[in-house]
């Protein structure tokens, strides 16, 4: 058998690979999430969760800069980075409702979490404080000087049109 190297790849076929791995990931954290809620309740599932999340964030934010030698600092580039997340990858991408160098505000028209509980006819996932934890590491790596708010994210209720909404903000 003859060995495939990953650079002699087609372009195309690595987008395709990138978004298999991040479907993969997905899938696992979904199962270990899963397994946690079913054994030790969703509130013990969302609090491991979020500290899992507290560091997975960082270090995906951190290989993320370096991959692409972005240059940290400004809005701009907490989007770039949050856009190249791997859960982001396989997930509907974000929308930009307003921007500006010193404010942006961005929602999620779909999530595929909260789809995927709906069709598994399981609770809305209380996903504020692991999203925020989440997006603030993400922020302060590439932005120290960027504050992120919460708009709306469940587990308030679904708004038309979006499953979550943000801020971000230069102080």
């Amino acid at each position: 058998m003859k060995r495939v190297e990953l650079g002699k790849l087609p372009k195309k076929t690595l987008i395709e690979l990138a978004k298999v791995y991040s479907r993969n990931w997905q899938s696992l954290d979904g199962n270990w999430f899963g397994l946690v809620e079913t054994e030790f309740g969703l509130e013990t599932a969302v609090r491991l969760d979020l500290k899992s999340w507290e560091k997975q964030a960082v270090l995906e934010a951190q290989r993320i800069v370096k991959v692409l030698e972005l240059d940290k600092g400004g809005l701009s580039s907490v989007l770039t980075v949050l856009s190249f997340m791997t859960w982001q990858l396989a997930s509907p991408l974000f929308e930009i409702e307003e921007e500006s160098p010193q404010r942006v505000v961005f929602y999620y028209p779909r999530c595929a979490i909260h789809e995927s509980r709906n069709r598994q006819h399981k609770p809305v996932f209380p996903c504020k404080t692991m999203k925020l934890g989440l997006l603030t590491n993400i922020a302060r790596v590439v932005e120290p000087k960027a504050v992120v708010k919460c708009l709306t994210c469940p587990p308030e209720p679904h708004q038309e049109g979006f499953w979550c909404k943000w801020e971000l903000v230069l102080r």
